[in-house]
């Protein structure tokens, strides 16, 4: 797929590209310039009920779910099929997400070699997987290879901001997988969503995002009877000291930096002995200052944009934050002067350890210091 290739025009949807009943879209837009790219399918209540019959009538009435063999065959040859994608998909992740290609070992080709076919007890059912505009792809396909190998079938629903990727996957899956057994539904609408997760004909629902949307699909799913994974994003944290605090410092900095922190446990917040937080800051910023920032495409970025405006201000209200809790914005801080959604890589230091900045994800290029009287050098 080129730079500014159409996506597909349908839903991959029983085994075909469908397109919605209503024929309404929405924009797809590359968030390094802000520019749109193409259009992107937005399913409505049709589509969900073409989609849920589709993954349960492969489930029941096809050999699918009792068919290890089956099974193993067609996630073998869909994940080559993916494998042999992987170059497309990349760019694909850079256009539309921000994702650098220079990451797309942790983002693409790794997660596609983790998508091993081999024989699982059957476990699940017709599961409705919901996934991140963070690390769309890798919890996208971690998800389906589980579901599939368990003998169950799925309903992708991606983050609006990720959609481009989960259709091409689909897409890819109607040549490899029998029919009805993976469908993909994009969809702006919220009330779309929840008709997914709450359908009777829905057994399972799979749920990778923030831990307030997380909790609430929980439990209106528990509440419907159905079966119920959540990976939920948290804050990850570092300690630092002794000989190791330079490795420790300077490793977590170029790790919040990569993808402009928008992954999947970074280490947003080092603590760091009081005594040693002046060499620490210097450190940090020193590695944070050599970050490449700039377009996703070129294998030399490490730091991209923010994947949305709402993202992006996101970011932004945590620095705000901080200077309000009079913490010290040692580095970066604002929105670059261009087009798209992008911060500076930022470092703030004098982080009290009770802070919001600390125990809530920030998802941006900030790493926050967080001097600790108590620990040792």
């Amino acid at each position: 797929m080129s730079k500014h290739a159409p996506a597909p025009v349908g839903l991959p949807i029983d085994g075909r590209e469908q397109p919605t009943v209503e024929g309404w879209t929405f924009p797809a837009r590359n968030p390094a310039t802000g520019e749109v790219l193409w259009q992107v399918p937005d399913a409505g209540l049709a589509e969900v009920d073409a989609a849920l019959t589709a993954a349960r009538r492969a489930y029941d009435a096809t050999g699918w779910s009792t068919d290890t063999t089956m099974r193993v065959a067609a996630v073998r040859s869909f994940q080559a099929a993916l494998a042999a994608d992987a170059d497309r998909l990349a760019l694909l992740l850079a256009t539309e997400t921000g994702v650098p290609v220079a990451l797309r070992e942790e983002h693409v080709d790794g997660p596609l070699a983790g998508l091993r076919a081999v024989p699982r007890r059957p476990t699940a059912g017709v599961t409705v997987v919901v996934t991140p505009a963070t690390s769309p792809l890798a919890v996208a396909v971690a998800e389906i290879g589980r579901v599939l190998l368990e003998g169950g079938t799925v309903v992708l629903k991606p983050a609006p901001e990720a959609a481009s990727a989960a259709l091409e996957i689909g897409r890819i899956g109607l040549a490899h997988l029998p029919r009805g057994v993976l469908n993909v539904v994009t969809t702006r609408d919220v009330d779309v969503a929840i008709a997914l997760t709450l359908d009777r004909r829905t057994d399972e629902v799979s749920f990778a995002g923030s831990p307030v949307a997380g909790e609430r699909v929980r439990a209106a799913a528990t509440r419907a009877g159905k079966r119920v994974r959540t990976e939920l994003g948290a804050p990850r944290q570092l300690r630092a000291r002794g000989a190791e605090l330079e490795q420790v410092v300077t490793g977590a900095a170029l790790a919040v930096a990569a993808n402009a922190g928008q992954a999947r446990g970074v280490p947003s917040s080092v603590v760091v002995p009081m005594s040693r937080y002046a060499e620490s800051l210097a450190l940090a910023v020193e590695a944070m200052a050599s970050v490449a920032v700039g377009d996703p495409a070129d294998p030399a970025t490490l730091c991209g944009p923010l994947r949305s405006p709402v993202a992006r201000d996101r970011v932004l209200r945590y620095v705000a934050l901080a200077e309000a809790e009079r913490a010290d914005v040692a580095l970066g801080g604002r929105s670059l002067d261009r087009p798209g959604w992008w911060v500076e890589p930022t470092v703030i230091g004098g982080v009290d350890a009770e802070s919001r900045l600390v125990v809530e994800e920030v998802l941006g290029p900030v790493l926050m210091l967080v001097p600790d009287a108590s620990a040792r050098a």
